[in-house]
């Protein structure tokens, strides 16, 4: 667990917002949460999301959280109550996704060093910004050309830095598409939001931004978000070396260098399409070009 807590610790650490108390809430698994706690040099309030709400001056007293949560398990309504008391709190809020007692070994993290993943990205990220259109391309049938002209581009590094919200494990650079410009196929062979690894790649073909067709399993898999799910969302390239392994949580797939995924629907204010859903798709071994060309780590 010392990779864990080296990781949890350069996320935290901040000269200019220092640690005082910690709020670590939790969803369902206890031990697990208490685990973590105990990793960490601070005080830790342990909360149980869904059957209490951290108010009045215990909620004074924390200036970050941890959250251990499972947004398809049940009582995340009560935790994204808790994260709005958060936030409005000012605290600094690091999401730790459906996570299980494998993220305690050391094996997991690899041998990434976030601070130093961070500069990876802000490098990365400003080469980026140069381009003007991508193609994505693989030996299963993906081929999609477009723009990104105009769009802003993130990068999620795991640093624990301001008021959006953090995950770990993290590593990666996104955008939306222009919407009007993406037309093509996607062949998605990896992670699909926020557990589903298809027995067989999911084919999906867009005019323009908007899904017209895709794979049986597909269609049944989006129909219950209907009818505002059908739209690109998201555009975004892995770079987190540790994440090579498939363990079926998009939130940690979606990190894995050498990797593109696609989302539809919500585009978190970077493009046209605004849902409630947002389903990420992983592939797996892309071909990546760009116009004008850049270097891209862990791409070829």
């Amino acid at each position: 667990m010392n990779r864990l807590r080296q990781t949890l610790l350069a996320s935290l650490t901040d000269s200019e917002f220092p640690v005082k108390k910690i709020a670590l809430c939790y969803q369902g698994n206890r031990e697990l949460a208490e685990a973590i706690a105990g990793l960490l040099p601070y005080p830790c309030l342990l909360v149980h999301s869904p059957s209490q709400l951290l108010t009045g001056p215990e909620l004074a007293e924390v200036g970050h959280a941890l959250e251990l949560y499972q947004p398809a398990g049940p009582g995340y309504e009560g935790c994204l109550a808790q994260r709005a008391l958060l936030r409005a709190q000012g605290c600094r809020i690091l999401t730790l996704y459906d996570w299980n007692e494998s993220y305690l070994a050391d094996a997991f993290w690899g041998d990434v060093e976030y601070p130093a993943l961070a500069a990876l990205l802000a490098q990365t990220r400003a080469e980026i910004e140069r381009v003007e259109e991508f193609s994505i391309t693989s030996e299963l049938g993906t081929d999609i050309r477009f723009s990104v002209k105009g769009r802003r581009w993130l990068a999620e590094d795991g640093m624990c830095r301001g008021t959006a919200l953090t995950q770990l494990p993290d590593g990666e650079i996104y955008t939306c598409p222009v919407e009007e410009t993406f037309t093509g196929v996607l062949v998605v062979d990896g992670t699909v939001s926020r557990s589903w690894l298809p027995d067989e790649p999911q084919r999906l073909e867009f005019v323009q931004g908007r899904l017209v067709n895709c794979s049986s399993a597909m269609a049944a898999y989006l129909a219950p978000k209907a009818p505002d799910i059908y739209q690109i969302g998201e555009f975004a390239l892995g770079f987190n070396t540790a994440c090579r392994q498939v363990v079926r949580n998009i939130s940690v797939d979606e990190k894995a260098a050498g990797t593109v995924h696609f989302a539809l629907g919500d585009s978190y204010g970077l493009g046209q399409s605004k849902s409630r859903y947002h389903v990420d798709m992983v592939i797996r071994r892309p071909k990546v070009r760009t116009w004008p060309a850049i270097q891209l780590p862990y791409f070829d």
